[in-house]
Formats: C-alpha cells, sequence, structure tokens
C-alpha cells in the first residue's frame, strides 16, 4: 500500500483551472517563455535556450523548467511549482480520504465476521486470513499469532502460517523486538532485523530472519500476545502495512476479551451448577428422619445446618448402635468451601464405619485418629463430638475431640456446659489420645450441640455472639421441643448478626428427653 506522488506537468499545463492561470500569466509578458518537463518535453511556449528556473514539488523533486529572462521565468516557475503542490496536497489528502475510508470498511468487515466468533482457535484463524489479504501476495512470508499463557506468562502459538509458527508451540525465549512489544504495547516495523541491536541483543526463537511486523493484541487495561509478520527474505514492509496490522491486531484484542469473558462467565455457571450439586448431595447425606415425639419416640431430636458457602464442613450424624442406644456427633472440618466438604464425607463415612466396631466413644476417637491422619497431604483437621445415649437408663457417655462442649439444659432451666478436657482435633496427631465423661440425663433434660458458627458469630461490630450470650437465652427454656430448641437460637444468631455476612458454617443438633 503505497502513495504515488507523481504531479504530471503536461496534465498541470493543459488542463483545469491551473492551465489557464498559468497560460494568462505567460500571455501578459513581454518577453517569450517556456515551460519544459524533466524529459525535456516542451509544454508550454517556445524553446528559448536562455536561463532555465527549476519547477519543484518540495526540495529536491524537480518535475521541470521554466525557461526565459531573469525578470518574469522566475516568477513562473515559483507559481508553477506552487500550483503543483496543490495538486499534491489534493492527491494525498484524497488518497488519505480512501485509506481512511479503506480502514473503516476493514473494521465493518472485520467485525462482522468476528461477530459470531466464540472460539478462541475459529478467531486465530480468521485473524491470520484477514493479515495475509493485506499483505504483499508474491511476498514468502510467515505469520503467527502468539497469546500469552496466563500461568507461565510465555508465548504460545494460537495460529500459524509458515513453518516458523507451528501451532501449540511455546516460546520460552523472546526476541528483544518481539519484549519491547510486549513492553511498551507499541507496533513495531523493522526492515533489517540482523542489524537491530534489540535482535542482536536476544533473537529469541526466531533464527535468520531479514524482516518484521509485529503488533501488540491489546485493548484498553490489557495484552494479549502479539499479531507476528516475518521474512526470511529482504522485503520492506511499509508504514500504511503496520498501520493496517495494528489496527487488525485491536480489533482482535477486543475479540478475544470477549471470547474470554464468555468463556470465563460459562465456566462460572458450570462452577455454580457443579456447587448446587454438591450442595444437594452433601445435604442428601444428612440424616433428616429425626426421632420425634408426636411420632411415638422416647426421644426429640432435631438438627439444622447452614453452610457459609454453597457447601462446608460441618456435619451432624446421629443413629442406633443397638435397639438402646444411640450414637449422636457433630463435627467441624477445617477451612470452608469444597475442600471442607470432601474431607467433612470422609470423617462422616468412617465414624459410621468405626463407630459399629466399639463401644465407647474415647475408643471410637481413638481408632478414627489414625485414619484421618493417613494420606493427609493437605493438613486438615476436624473438630468432633461423640457421644453415645442409653435410651433406657439415659445414662449419656462422651468424648471431646477439639470441639467446643454441649449445653445441657437441666428440666428445672438451668443451662451449664456439658464437663470434660476438649482434647485434640483429628487427623493432626497420630499419637493423639482421648478420654472419656459421662454423665446422667434425667426426664426432661435436654442437649444442645453446636460448632462455632453459633458462638464466634460476629455482628457489624465484630462482636461474637458467644456462649454467655447463648446460656442466657435458653436459662429458663421451658418447651420440651427439639426443632422449637433450634429454632430459637438461630433466630437470635441471625438478630445479633443482621447486616455482617456469615463467617463460618452453622450446625446445630437439640435432643430432649421425654418428661416421663
Amino acid at each position: 500500500m503505497t502513495l504515488s506522488y507523481d504531479i504530471k506537468l503536461k496534465r498541470l499545463c493543459l488542463k483545469g483551472t491551473p492551465a489557464k492561470l498559468i497560460q494568462r500569466f505567460m500571455d501578459d509578458r513581454a518577453n517569450p517563455l517556456c515551460i519544459v518537463d524533466h524529459t525535456g518535453e516542451v509544454i508550454l511556449g517556445e524553446s528559448t535556450q536562455t536561463t532555465r528556473y527549476p519547477i519543484e514539488i518540495e526540495a529536491g523533486k524537480l518535475i521541470g523548467w521554466v525557461y526565459g529572462e531573469p525578470m518574469d521565468a522566475p516568477l513562473l516557475a515559483a507559481f508553477v511549482s506552487y500550483m503543483a503542490q496543490k495538486e499534491l496536497e489534493s492527491k494525498l489528502l484524497s488518497q488519505e480520504t480512501l485509506n481512511k475510508y479503506k480502514e473503516l470498511t476493514l473494521l465493518y468487515d472485520l467485525g462482522e465476521k468476528i461477530a459470531d466468533c466464540i472460539d478462541l482457535d475459529q478467531l486465530a484463524q480468521l485473524t491470520l486470513s484477514e493479515a495475509r489479504s493485506l499483505l504483499p501476495s508474491t511476498a514468502d512470508l510467515h505469520l503467527g499469532m502468539l497469546l500469552i499463557d496466563q500461568d507461565t506468562g510465555h508465548l504460545t502459538v494460537c495460529a500459524g502460517q509458515g513453518s516458523l509458527f507451528p501451532v501449540g508451540c511455546t516460546w520460552l525465549s523472546i526476541d528483544g523486538i518481539t519484549q519491547q512489544v510486549l513492553n511498551t504495547g507499541n507496533t513495531e516495523i523493522v526492515n533489517e532485523v540482523l542489524s537491530d541491536p534489540r535482535y542482536q541483543a536476544c533473537h529469541g526463537t526466531l533464527i535468520d530472519i531479514q524482516a518484521m511486523l509485529c503488533a501488540p493484541l491489546k485493548t484498553r487495561d490489557k495484552i494479549f500476545g502479539v499479531l507476528m509478520v516475518v521474512s526470511q527474505t529482504l522485503i520492506n514492509f511499509s508504514a500504511a502495512e503496520a498501520k493496517v496490522l495494528n489496527l487488525l491486531a485491536s480489533q482482535i484484542a477486543v475479540a478475544i476479551g470477549r471470547v474470554n469473558m464468555i468463556n470465563d462467565r460459562v465456566a462460572q455457571e458450570r462452577f455454580q451448577e457443579s456447587l448446587k450439586l454438591s450442595q444437594s448431595i452433601q445435604m442428601g447425606m444428612l440424616s433428616t428422619a429425626f426421632p420425634r415425639f408426636n411420632q411415638g419416640s422416647t426421644i426429640d431430636l432435631f438438627a439444622y445446618i447452614q453452610p457459609a458457602r454453597e457447601v462446608g464442613g460441618d456435619f451432624y450424624d446421629f443413629f442406633h448402635l443397638d435397639e438402646k442406644t444411640l450414637l449422636i456427633a457433630i463435627g467441624d472440618v477445617s477451612g470452608k468451601g469444597v475442600p471442607a466438604a470432601l474431607f467433612m464425607v470422609r470423617v462422616k463415612t468412617l465414624v459410621r464405619v468405626i463407630a459399629k466396631q466399639h463401644a465407647f466413644p474415647d475408643q471410637m476417637m481413638a481408632a478414627l485418629n489414625p485414619e484421618l491422619c493417613r494420606d493427609n497431604d493437605a493438613m486438615m483437621f476436624v473438630t468432633l463430638f461423640l457421644a453415645t445415649l442409653d435410651l433406657e437408663t439415659k445414662q449419656l457417655n462422651y468424648s471431646y475431640g477439639g470441639h467446643n462442649p454441649p449445653l445441657h439444659l437441666s428440666k428445672q432451666g438451668i443451662v451449664s456446659l456439658l464437663p470434660g478436657d476438649s482434647g485434640t482435633a483429628l487427623g493432626i496427631f497420630e499419637e493423639a489420645t482421648f478420654s472419656m465423661e459421662s454423665k446422667q440425663l434425667d426426664p426432661g433434660d435436654g442437649l444442645l450441640l453446636y460448632t462455632d458458627g453459633i458462638n464466634e458469630a460476629m455482628n457489624i461490630d465484630f462482636e461474637e455472639y458467644g456462649e454467655d450470650r447463648l446460656c442466657h437465652l435458653l436459662t429458663g427454656f421451658a418447651e420440651n421441643n427439639a426443632q422449637a430448641l433450634v429454632e430459637i437460637v438461630t433466630a437470635d444468631v441471625n438478630v445479633f448478626t443482621k447486616g455482617a455476612e456469615q463467617s463460618d458454617d452453622i450446625t446445630v443438633l437439640a435432643v430432649q428427653l421425654c418428661r416421663s
């Protein structure tokens, strides 16, 4: 794409308004004048072979002479030069207007083509096809679209034409010219690559090339990579070609950003769907067939769980070891989200298996802990409370694994913490030991088990809910109903934390013994 600066002196002097003005100037002079073009052809007048004066459209750009006397010939030469310069300006303006039109047409056509591109590979192939159509068809060129790997920072060939750009190839070393394009975000045109000091300092992956055009794939706030054209033979890329390539690269960069945004959104939606499914599976693993007084049970039991995220690490469980013994468990896995949920599933599954093999909670803890320590590269752990309740004698045997103590609610409305050593969380030390405590419950008594999402719940002033507030809330609680007990606790916590984000999983399990 080159501009033609040729001004035809013959056309200038014989056609149009400039020709009339030149002819009038010559007619008004007493002395003869003659205009000759740069080849020696006489355009106007008769050659007198007197002194000649140059006609130039710019310094060093000679298009003819004026022959004549010193009084008139210099004036005519200056006048014709002026008219030629105006002709050139008009021609350049027309050429630039045409170029702008072509650029707008390119933008429009390219916009239509990339509108339906939602695949990066398809977009890359389209980019190279468009770039090739804008360059000299006779040149032996190599084209490549290279994107920055977000993990390594290296350039990877997304699409290529020619042996220098094999698709999928990662450039571990980048030449100095390309590196400057990435650093500055400016297009580079280099027609003598071998003598360029940036290339001499580091040629990278590109060896023995003669010329290079390199445009950044850049939006306002991000550089995705480069669009590159190189030649192994001598060639002179023009500034106009560099401009058009940069224009193409800018449009493609916007399309890449749009494709990435669409892909990110699709991935996020898929992730959210996966989380919803995971939440459904996790909640489905928790027992909801609560024994209730109104169903003829000798105990009333109810539980509630609310993960801080879609899935969490809290869990509860209850099941019969035999006809008269009920096992009750509540646990809190370190961390949140999917990793905590997966570890929770492991803990809950092992509790069910091991509980069938041992009679007392401390024995269950001792058998469970080494299993959780094994292959625990993520160093996750769980605080756990295990208890067995004899439904006939009402004796409660329990063991702590670093968990906060449950509350004992006497039938007289007195609230107290279940005594005992808090013990060590499971999954940390294989050598950890666990003790067992026992407490005789009376008819009408209740238990409230909870995770630290209750006592450590914070309000907007970063104050914790605390055990004292919980004990005060339940002192004098008269209803012999496990669900009502859970609901009054969760409702009070929600009022306390109103406006603050839930910082941890919340789990509450209540047990009420029949009054008679």
